[in-house]
C-alpha cells in the first residue's frame, strides 16, 4: 500500500508512546503472568493508543485503522499461541479457533514462519 505526505505510517502509532507492540504483548508462557499484571486491559491500551494516534495526526489523514491495529495485536497473539502449544500448528490453530491453514497463512504473513531447516519460529 502506497502512502502520501497526507497519511501516518503504521510504525508511527508504535511510536506514540511505549512501544505498542511491546506493551500489547500477551505474558510468555514461561513467565508467572500475576508478577507482570497491568492495571489496564487491553481495550483501554488499544484505545488510549488511538486516542494518541489522533492527536498526533495535526490534520494528516490517518493510516486505515483496522490494519494497523490488527498487526498490532495479531503477530505478539500468534507468537505466544505458538510457544503455547510447543510449536504445533495445529494445536494452535484450535487455540484460537480457527483453520491450520489459515494459521500458517498469518505466521507467513508476519515473518513467525517456522524455519524448517532451524525447527524453530521466528519472532520468538
Amino acid at each position: 500500500m502506497q502512502q502520501d505526505d497526507a497519511t501516518i505510517a503504521p510504525e508511527d502509532i508504535l511510536s506514540a508512546s511505549p512501544d505498542l507492540e511491546e506493551e500489547l504483548k500477551i505474558f510468555d508462557p514461561t513467565t508467572v503472568p500475576a508478577a507482570r499484571a497491568r492495571t489496564e486491559d487491553l481495550q483501554q491500551v488499544i484505545v488510549r493508543h488511538l486516542d494518541e494516534y489522533f492527536a498526533r495526526l495535526d490534520g494528516r489523514a490517518p493510516h486505515p485503522l483496522h490494519e494497523l491495529v490488527m498487526s498490532a495485536v495479531e503477530r505478539p497473539l500468534l507468537i505466544y499461541v505458538m510457544a503455547m502449544s510447543h510449536d504445533n500448528q495445529s494445536t494452535a490453530a484450535q487455540l484460537l479457533g480457527i483453520n491450520r491453514n489459515t494459521l500458517r497463512k498469518k505466521l507467513v504473513q508476519y515473518g513467525i514462519a517456522k524455519d524448517r531447516r532451524r525447527g524453530s519460529f521466528k519472532g520468538n
